[in-house]
């Protein structure tokens, strides 16, 4: 029997669930709200990186709030460094390894929902890509909603969606961009073509907010918070 580890990180809190490595397919780390050290370190990061094997069957996914608490700020702002290191702090968790590491959005990452906040996940995603980890990746890409899809192996799908985009209530990308999904009814169209596609894999819809599934209602109530 094939069989998938998950590690959950919320709230600077992490959980390890332990199982037979020989059938193992997939280890995968979830962590919540994880954006400031505490007491000068990121006690999250340093525990996964003691205690999870980042081999090539492991994925780290940074579920939103990755920087309080608002983001990181332009250079400029006397915050801007202790931002980064918190972002280089996550980061470095896969550094030299196999393992893959994806980052997502959360309200805060979008200048916690205020009316610039397109202008700070576009900072945040530049900072990431700069790092240059061929391991690392910021999805979606661009403010854009998503869904994005990625392949875990040949099991496991994990699907990206950036639920502030949902929620925003000033500037985001939206019919004129160049986003693939521009609008809510094209992000639920996309989100159900890919659950149809791959419905005989595990699935793991990956958002900040909670997520409602409510085909019925035309997702009307999603994010759920």
């Amino acid at each position: 029997m094939k069989k998938i580890i998950l590690y959950l990180a919320f709230l600077l809190t992490a959980w390890h669930i332990t199982t037979a490595q020989d059938s193992l397919t997939a280890r995968i780390v979830l962590i919540g709200d994880g954006g400031q050290f505490t007491a000068g370190k990121h006690p999250v990061s340093d525990a996964i990186r003691a205690s999870v094997p980042l081999d090539n069957k492991t994925v780290v996914i940074f579920l939103g709030d990755n920087v309080y608490k608002v983001g990181l700020p332009d250079e400029q702002v006397i915050t801007y460094a202790l931002a980064h290191n918190v972002l280089d702090s996550q980061v470095s968790i896969v550094a030299n390894t196999k393992a893959r590491l994806y980052m997502i959005p959360g309200n805060h990452d979008w200048n916690n929902g205020s009316f610039n906040g397109i202008q700070t996940i576009l900072r945040e995603q530049l900072y990431v890509n700069q790092l240059g980890k061929d391991n690392v990746r910021f999805y979606p890409e661009d403010g854009c909603p998503g869904p994005v899809e990625i392949p875990i192996n040949d099991d496991v799908v994990l699907i990206v969606i950036d639920s502030q985009w949902w929620l925003h209530q000033y500037d985001k990308p939206g019919i004129e961009s160049d986003c693939p999904y521009k609008t809510k009814d094209e992000v639920v169209t996309q989100l159900g073509d890919l659950l149809l596609k791959n419905f005989k894999k595990l699935v793991i819809i990956a958002t900040h907010h909670p997520f409602r599934h409510c085909f019925r209602c035309g997702f009307k109530n999603f994010p759920g918070q």
